[in-house]
């Protein structure tokens, strides 16, 4: 279709927001286009899009939230990983080391949402799969749409520790301390894909070269992900 100045609607997962950001400024001034950025919890997304939205673009937190929208989309290709992990106070004075010691009676913990949230979908099933899901959650205190909102909690000090990415802990820095999480299914894959029916083909084929650039490489491994981009779709 051609348009003055193109507006592309754009969906994704609010991880990917610190890696792609820039990116998506720099395609909209050399390419005159407008880009309307969506970020959300990917459950909150899927839910829009299985209700008629239409986006250009979707860039999920996890392939698990691709697949329930895939049959609108071309198929996905698979931008870059980051693990699952604990964040808590600078110093860590709970002691904690893994995420059983989220059970602790008396801690304050901080989840994303198991609906709204593809983070707080696998943490959910983490959780569960370890036997852990009740006395973890009998601490909870805050559930979030997205991981962001935990850390800054987390940083106000109103949290004793918080499930997040790894890529949502690094802007924070010496702020807030990280643990691994050491377990099969701690890992979350973010896919991207392209509307079936897009009424701008090439220029989305074009902002997707731009995200799998080396420039956006570098973005994306700043940031706490590991890179997936340079593989065949």
């Amino acid at each position: 279709k051609w348009v003055d100045v193109p507006e592309l609607v754009f969906f994704s997962g609010g991880v990917n927001r610190v890696a792609i950001e820039e990116t998506l400024r720099n395609f909209e001034e050399r390419e005159g286009v407008r880009i309307s950025r969506i970020y959300n919890g990917c459950g909150i997304l899927t839910a829009q899009i299985r209700a008629g939205q239409k986006p250009d673009g979707y860039f999920a937190c996890d392939v698990s939230f691709m697949r329930t929208v895939a049959d609108g989309f071309r198929p996905s290709i698979r931008m870059a990983e980051t693990s699952m992990v604990i964040a808590t106070q600078p110093g860590n004075p709970r002691g904690l080391h893994t995420i059983a010691d989220l059970g602790r009676s008396g801690l304050k913990i901080g989840v994303a949402n198991e609906e709204q949230s593809a983070l707080g979908a696998l943490t959910a099933r983490l959780l569960r799969g370890q036997n852990l899901f009740d006395q973890v959650m009998a601490n909870v205190v805050v559930q979030t749409p997205t991981a962001d909102l935990l850390v800054n909690q987390l940083r106000a000090g109103g949290l004793d520790a918080v499930v997040v990415y790894e890529a949502n802990t690094v802007a924070a820095g010496d702020q807030i301390q990280v643990l691994p999480i050491d377990l099969p299914g701690a890992t979350a894959i973010q896919p991207i894909a392209i509307r079936n029916d897009t009424e701008f083909p090439r220029l989305m084929e074009r902002l997707l070269e731009a995200l799998r650039s080396t420039e956006s490489k570098t973005r994306f491994t700043l940031n706490g992900f590991r890179w997936h981009g340079d593989m065949q779709p």
